[in-house]
């Protein structure tokens, strides 16, 4: 692709996986408000997508990653059930996210360095070739959406990646604790590519690619240690520039 030209392809891939993820975003806090109480089958797929008026696929996705959170499980024949939430998750519900304030998300941020690092580790040694092919594929999408200076898509395909990091642990709690966390980090992950632009944050994505192709753990451990305490450097610093 010559520079100044558009990539509609990735554009319209983009766009899929962001009604995806509103879709999601949809569902998930619906079960959180209590919409669908735990053991009760949420409305089938074709329900989903005549209501909220979206593809299939974009429904198939969203509810995917539900079950990939632990919020709800698919049964064969029967459809999909809402399970019990963890206690963390309906902290969403308690603190909303923009009343954070700045000792709250340095507290996240604090928290992301002591675990990312052996979450990323963990990963690794779990890690299968159709889960590291997902991993490359998202982190194809992160380059569309830098190339195509669209800093939203930019930060949810971020989250998205990061998220699909703490799946392949296949440790619930691990899952769970980032859905909660990287709701909390978006907003803060958004400000950073406003600021700085779009390239930050991709080498350390690139460079744990490398470490999940050549499945070295300790490689992995090593650049998301460096990546999350880089991410709260950038942070404090920002909030520097703000603040008089």
């Amino acid at each position: 692709m010559t520079k100044g030209t558009v990539d509609f392809m990735a554009l319209k891939q983009i766009t899929r996986v962001n009604i995806a993820e509103k879709v999601f975003e949809q569902l998930r806090d619906q079960i959180l408000q209590g919409t669908w109480k735990e053991g009760e089958k949420l409305p089938s797929e074709q329900e989903l997508t005549e209501t909220l008026g979206v593809s299939r696929s974009s429904v198939r996705q969203a509810i995917r990653t539900l079950a990939d959170y632990g919020m709800v499980e698919t049964r064969n024949g029967t459809g999909t059930y809402v399970k019990r939430q963890i206690s963390g998750n309906y902290m969403l519900n308690i603190v909303p996210i923009g009343d954070l304030q700045f000792e709250d998300i340095v507290e996240v941020l604090d928290f992301l360095c002591l675990i990312e690092d052996s979450v990323a580790a963990m990963a690794v040694q779990r890690c299968t070739q159709e889960e590291l092919a997902e991993l490359q594929a998202i982190h194809k999408r992160l380059i569309a959406a830098k190339d195509q200076n669209d800093l939203e898509a930019l930060t949810n395909v971020d989250v998205e990646f990061h998220s699909k990091i703490a799946m392949i642990t296949q440790n619930s709690l691990v899952v769970q604790t980032y859905a909660l966390l990287l709701e909390f980090l978006q907003p803060v992950m958004h400000r950073t590519y406003v600021t700085l632009g779009a390239e930050e944050g991709i080498p350390y994505h690139e460079r744990l690619i490398q470490a999940f192709c050549a499945h070295d753990a300790v490689s992995a451990k090593n650049v998301m240690g460096a990546h999350a305490q880089n991410r709260r450097d950038k942070f404090l610093a920002l909030q520097e520039r703000i603040e008089p």
